[in-house]
């Protein structure tokens, strides 16, 4: 039996046995749930959460009747039909979702919290299946498996035959009677941190004799990398509304004529403008002609500027969520990546250019415009090393500091070639009269 007929029979299974799930489960002190879901989940309701074999809806509708945006996944529809109608009677605002806990139907990094109850010793293939709830988990974000265990010991098997009535499938269990070492070490292998399992005191009604709750705790880890780019689209959020004033560009004429020569003819080229910021370039290309253009970046409220600005201008200009590490093009799809003043804020400059040659299409041209001095880019960052605020420290910036020279070889290595330093003539900002604008530029190998 394959994996994907074992979760349609265990599905049936519980189709079957969802008109007495409830009345036979109701043994639960429920305020002392919801303080123990509070505490796990944190105050920031903002958070969403996603019950994983959520049943009739037993844990999403406490955290949706908590605020917490909660979104329940079975693979028994027939279990979740209540889980939907307690839910309503409720006012929890849950959304009920069938889905296959091994094969999620949710992006990469869009879940905060994983929740499940009474799930682990049911999983079927269970390595894939927490290498999945690695993957949709935020940076930071934590799993939370709720199930009775017998404490020092783990999961226990409760009959000797098997469960689903199909000994094939009781033999695809293979953590129905994990022992607690077994367990931590499942999620170590899935790439888990900061691991525990805790004991949950007095959530069932003291009447009722079982084994105790425990809950199996996982996070998945924040990389140096996911720490600043949130630091970062933080600070940028809180400078977008004062950004502008100081940030202007002066001698539009001039401007549109350099970008028109560092872009080329083609009017129908595909172009991401990564770190648009409030959208200046941007738009300045759409206003030019050019008809392919997407402005991305890692700051909302900067983007939300840049729309308003392109609808001001009646132009049609797409802006999307876009680290400059990471990419949501597929490889070999753009024929332009283009950026300005985004060079003296990466973290890891040489495999930021590698991201950007991986989606221009062969022969596609990377052109990254920066104010530049004498001998290059200045510190920025100072002493400090706190780009950001003393509160996030941040790696040093690979450009700060650096010369023109530096950063030209940077791209060399990074593979592009005919790399290129280019004087962009009578272009300046605001804040200088000097024409010290530059833009490198080159092109991808074909």
């Amino acid at each position: 039996m394959d994996r994907t007929e074992a979760v349609a029979k265990i599905g049936k299974s519980w189709d079957r046995f969802s008109v007495c799930f409830d009345e036979v489960h109701d043994t639960e002190d429920i305020a002392a749930w919801k303080e123990t879901l509070k505490e796990l989940l944190g105050q920031d309701t903002r958070k969403n959460v996603l019950d994983l074999g959520t049943g009739t809806g037993f844990l999403a509708n406490m955290t949706g009747e908590l605020g917490y945006p909660t979104v329940g996944v079975d693979v028994s529809r027939e279990m979740m039909k209540y889980g939907v109608r307690h839910g309503y009677r409720r006012n929890s605002g849950v959304t009920y979702m069938y889905g296959d806990v091994l094969e999620l139907p949710m992006l990469d990094e869009s879940v905060d919290n994983i929740i499940n109850a009474r799930l682990i010793w049911t999983l079927v293939e269970p390595e894939a299946a927490l290498q999945e709830w690695f993957r949709v988990l935020r940076a930071g974000g934590k799993l939370f498996c709720f199930n009775r265990m017998q404490e020092g010991v783990g999961l226990i098997r409760y009959t000797e035959t098997p469960f689903y009535g199909s000994q094939e499938i009781d033999d695809m269990l293979t953590i129905q009677a994990a022992s607690m070492e077994e367990l931590t070490s499942l999620l170590e292998r899935a790439g888990f941190v900061n691991i525990e399992i805790r004991k949950l005191s007095g959530l069932t009604r003291p009447e009722y004799e079982y084994d105790p709750w425990f809950v199996l705790c996982g996070e998945k880890p924040k990389t140096t990398r996911d720490i600043t780019s949130e630091a970062m689209s933080c600070y940028w959020d809180k400078r977008a509304e004062s950004y502008e004033p100081d940030h202007a560009l002066m001698n539009s004429p001039a401007w549109d004529e350099a970008v028109r020569k560092l872009l080329g003819h083609n009017m129908e080229q595909s172009i991401l403008d990564i770190a648009a910021g409030t959208g200046m370039l941007t738009i300045m290309m759409g206003k030019a002609g050019y008809k392919n253009v997407c402005g991305g970046d890692i700051s909302e409220g900067m983007m939300h500027i840049a729309i308003r600005h392109a609808k001001e201008e009646n132009l049609d200009i797409p802006f999307i969520y876009a680290n400059a590490l990471k990419l949501p093009y597929e490889d070999n799809s753009l024929d332009t990546v283009i950026s300005m003043r985004l060079l003296w804020t990466l973290a890891e400059p040489e495999t930021a250019i590698r991201e950007w040659l991986r989606v221009l299409k062969p022969g596609g041209r990377i052109i990254a415009i920066n104010e530049l001095e004498e001998f290059g880019i200045p510190d920025f960052i100072g002493e400090k090393g706190c780009y950001i605020g003393e509160e996030i420290p941040v790696a040093q910036f690979g450009f700060s500091n650096a010369s023109k020279t530096e950063i030209l070889e940077t791209f060399k290595k990074a593979g592009v070639e005919n790399a290129e330093l280019i004087h962009m003539e009578r272009c300046c900002g605001k804040e200088s009269s000097r024409e010290n604008w530059y833009a490198f530029a080159g092109t991808k190998g074909r």
